[in-house]
């Protein structure tokens, strides 16, 4: 099981993705949401995902734009998705995951006049 939780200062909200790998390779996905679009994009994406749905860009669920049709093109649920999926399956470190605990993006160089 990896679980990848996305604080989404910007609209005040806070999503927890959980993601268990089954016996027949498949995914379990599990979304904790207080963001009804978000809950509405897991839905889309359904409780099961596929190898497919986390490594096709075109043929995926997860990067679909009728699935992500709740979302705001900035939000950041679709990414939390992928990388628990990949930490679940390997394709991403979870000890290196658990080395950095988080990344971030940073707006603070907004002030900056360079």
């Amino acid at each position: 099981m990896a679980t990848v939780v996305v604080n989404a200062r910007f609209c005040d909200k806070v999503h927890r993705i959980t993601v268990t790998m089954r016996d027949d390779g498949d995914l379990d996905l599990h979304v904790e949401s207080d963001c009804e679009h978000v809950m509405q994009y897991a839905e889309n994406i359904g409780p099961v995902m596929t190898m497919e749905d986390i490594t096709d860009r075109e043929n995926g669920k997860v990067m679909d734009s009728e699935v992500q049709k709740p979302l705001t093109l900035t939000c950041l649920a679709p990414i939390a998705v992928l990388e628990a999926a990949w930490l679940e399956t390997g394709m991403m470190s979870k000890n290196r995951a658990k080395q950095i605990v988080s990344d971030e993006l940073n707006y603070g160089c907004l002030d900056d006049r360079a």
